[in-house]
């Protein structure tokens, strides 16, 4: 992004798959839609299709339901008999915890840690939330009297400095950056803000959250390569390439402009847009709701362009 004019009308126009709908006041709190909030102007509806992606500030609490997502053709891991078509205006909400309805089959609710009982429109699920601060992705398949969860899900992030995650901005060398992404089981959550260069992750299980991803975007100014293996990104714009050679790779809510080689197996990937040539696994892996696999073929605008 070269300049403030240029990132108002991308995320403006982005910013147009967010359908007006009333949120909860303790949602308000956290979600952030991909609208930018560097003094754009307003919002210009567009179309369905273009993917409503939600986030959720690091330190928050939450379950991020992606309900009925879109099965993307290389999905091995199975569906669930319980998937349906219905994704708009159902009420998700958990005991104990708050509630939201979906928009593009999205609902962030606000939790607790321990166990709780997540209702969809009726239909209950079980889940329990280890840790506080923790978010959680989890796509769910719901039938209008029965829900459950994909294979491979729900997704745990544990981005909280009590969890041991680490947070760092873009004044932090990406060597440095590099350096913690080294070692194994490592969590870095990176403050917005442009990270000029390319980022290789060696460690095994390491994370690398985006904070405020669709506020003001966690933008990598380059390509990363993934070495390690089990490690998971979340909430990246990554303006080159994305290759990963590790078993068990997973990316959610990313956006990745150029190509995308993961040669590894298994992993889950959620709610992602694939601009460029993508090579996803072929054995055990979870793919859900991706623009640029198939069927979801035709890209968002503006996004990739």
């Amino acid at each position: 992004m070269t300049g403030q004019n240029d990132a108002c009308k991308e995320q403006a126009d982005f910013g147009s798959a967010i359908r007006s709908r009333a949120l909860s006041a303790r949602r308000a709190l956290f979600v952030l839609a991909f609208i930018g909030s560097v003094g754009c102007g307003g919002d210009d509806a567009t179309g369905p299709g273009t993917p409503e992606d939600v986030d959720v500030e690091a330190g928050a609490t939450a379950i991020v339901a992606i309900v009925n997502p879109v099965v993307n053709t290389p999905h091995t891991t199975g569906v669930p008999g319980e998937l349906g078509d219905a994704r708009d205006g159902l009420t998700v909400a958990a005991t104990p915890g708050d509630s939201d309805v979906t928009a593009d089959g999205v609902a962030v609710v606000g939790v607790s840690p321990g166990g709780i009982e997540l209702d969809v429109s009726g239909a209950s699920l079980s889940h329990t939330v280890q840790a506080e601060g923790d978010v959680v992705d989890a796509p769910i398949a719901f039938s209008g009297s029965a829900a459950a969860f994909f294979d491979n899900t729900p997704i745990r992030y544990a981005v909280n400095e009590a969890s041991g995650a680490i947070f760092l901005d873009s004044s932090v060398p990406l060597a440095d950056i590099e350096g913690h992404l080294a070692e194994d089981d490592r969590i870095v959550v990176l403050r917005p803000g442009t990270y000029v260069g390319s980022i290789a992750i060696t460690g095994k299980g390491a994370l690398l959250y985006g904070e405020d991803f669709l506020d003001r975007a966690v933008v990598i100014d380059g390509s990363i390569t993934v070495e390690g293996e089990e490690v998971r990104l979340r909430g990246l714009t990554i303006t080159g390439d994305l290759t990963s050679r590790g078993n068990n790779f997973g990316i959610s809510f990313s956006l990745v402009r150029g190509r995308a080689s993961i040669m590894g197996n298994a992993g889950a990937f959620v709610r992602n847009v694939f601009c460029g040539e993508t090579v996803v696994p072929s054995s055990n892996a979870t793919l859900l709701d991706n623009y640029g696999v198939a069927p979801l073929e035709a890209l968002p605008p503006v996004v990739c362009d």
